[in-house]
């Protein structure tokens, strides 16, 4: 194995040695490298014995020593990324609809890319070489789908083929000073309850470097044909979790443990202050957003009035299900302060996935389309989490389409109020 280089850049040190595109990078200081992360780690050294394959097989070094603000400008070649070999009875993936983005079925579970993006990984499809790898390179923190401790429990909901103890993995690994933030995706019937009691416990009283522990509502949208039959969380099954969580944060003296916003909305409870959530350590797991939007809001709150008031036209601003209280707030503390206009707000059902989806992420071009009925004076305020980075939501329409639909202006509003554009 080695690196593909995809490109060079130009004016780099890489350049200036004559390395080129298609070339193949064999080892650094006599150290094998077989990815990007493995680049990164033993490139950064002053001097680099760069070990290098042509086309054609001809092996040859090259001698580079660093250089202040100049790039060694070596680009790999894309990184093939580590799909999951489980099946999990509550995985979203297999609930997706046909036809959409390649890229959302894609199942994930690389753990270079737990440790450079936040993503979950499952522990189940590491060999003895990764291991190693994590802690001679101290591949740290690294983000962990746990579900419970009991790994008969744990293979039950996963369905992995290979004999795995996470538990074990992560003992181990904490010995070398890796950390984890975990996660576990709580599912009705199998590790809710005293499940989850037994896991929490079991987990805080372990020897496992913890960063924090997320705990999140299964998923589950209207496409589970021929899926394990699966209930969703109610209201009572969400106080029971929540009060389960409280009494681990107090039993064992940690404020670590975070449970999902979906579970305060489902329990009609409120919101936790800000000083509940820390540093937000599971943010990326949607967990404290509700929050981190209203503080965020409240401190950006002058410039979005001063943008409001630019133009004479009323707004209406949509919320997904799980967000409508924190948005009505959003909308109550902005009406009070603009004398001219106001600002009315509007609920968008997710018919695409099912009802039992109400998070803003994972809104579609198309129930808005359905739904959304401004008044011809209103300027619609729009989240723009409902688009991916390349400006497309999930069902496949980009921004164009949103202009191209309604008449009316759009201004797009970052999740947590801290920018805004029009389209």
């Amino acid at each position: 194995m080695a690196i593909l280089i995809h490109s060079v850049l130009p004016k780099s040190l890489a350049a200036a040695n004559g390395i080129l595109s298609g070339e193949q990078l064999v080892a650094v200081n006599g150290i094998s490298v077989y990815d990007f992360l493995d680049l990164e780690f033993y490139a950064s050294d002053y001097e680099l014995n760069l070990t290098l394959q042509s086309a054609n097989g001809i092996y040859r070094e090259i001698l580079i020593r660093r250089e202040v603000g100049r790039p060694l400008g070596i680009e790999p070649a894309p990184y093939p990324i580590r799909n999951c070999e489980n099946s999990c009875i509550f995985c979203f993936i297999d609930q997706m609809p046909p036809n959409l983005r390649d890229t959302l079925y894609d199942k994930d579970d690389d753990f270079l890319y737990s440790f450079v993006f936040g993503n979950y990984i499952t522990l189940t499809n590491l060999e003895e070489l990764d291991l190693q790898r994590i802690i001679s390179q101290r591949i740290s923190p690294l983000y962990v789908s746990l579900h419970s401790t009991d790994s008969v429990l744990r293979q039950k909901m996963m369905r992995y083929s290979k004999q795995t103890d996470a538990m074990k993995t992560l003992k181990r690994l904490s010995k070398a000073g890796i950390s984890f933030h975990i996660q576990f995706v709580c599912v009705p019937g199998y590790n809710d309850g005293e499940e989850l009691r037994k896991s929490l416990n079991e987990l805080l009283s372990s020897q496992i470097n913890l960063l924090s522990i997320g705990v999140v509502p299964v998923g589950l949208t209207k496409f589970r044909t021929k899926l394990s039959p699966l209930q969703p969380f109610d209201a009572e099954g969400a106080r029971k979790t929540l009060a389960i969580i409280d009494e681990q944060r107090k039993s064992n003296s940690t404020e670590i443990i975070y449970p999902a916003d979906e579970f305060f909305v489902l329990a009609g409870s409120a919101i936790p202050e800000e000083d509940f959530y820390g540093d937000y350590p599971q943010l990326e797991n949607g967990i404290g957003m509700l929050r981190l939007s209203l503080q965020i809001f409240r401190q950006k709150k002058r410039s979005l009035l001063k943008e409001l008031r630019k133009k004479p036209n009323n707004y209406l601003m949509i919320s997904s299900v799980s967000a409508i209280d924190t948005i009505n707030k959003i909308a109550a503390e902005l009406n009070n302060r603009l004398e001219k206009q106001s600002i009315r707000v509007q609920t968008i059902r997710n018919d695409f996935f099912g009802p039992q989806i109400s998070v803003c992420g994972l809104l579609t071009y198309s129930d808005i389309k359905q739904q959304l009925n401004p008044l011809e004076d209103e300027i619609v305020i729009l989240p723009n989490c409902i688009f991916n980075t390349s400006g497309e939501t999930l069902d496949g329409y980009d921004r164009l389409a949103f202009k191209n639909t309604w008449a009316n202006p759009i201004l797009l509003i970052d999740q947590f109020f801290e920018d805004w554009d029009y389209l």
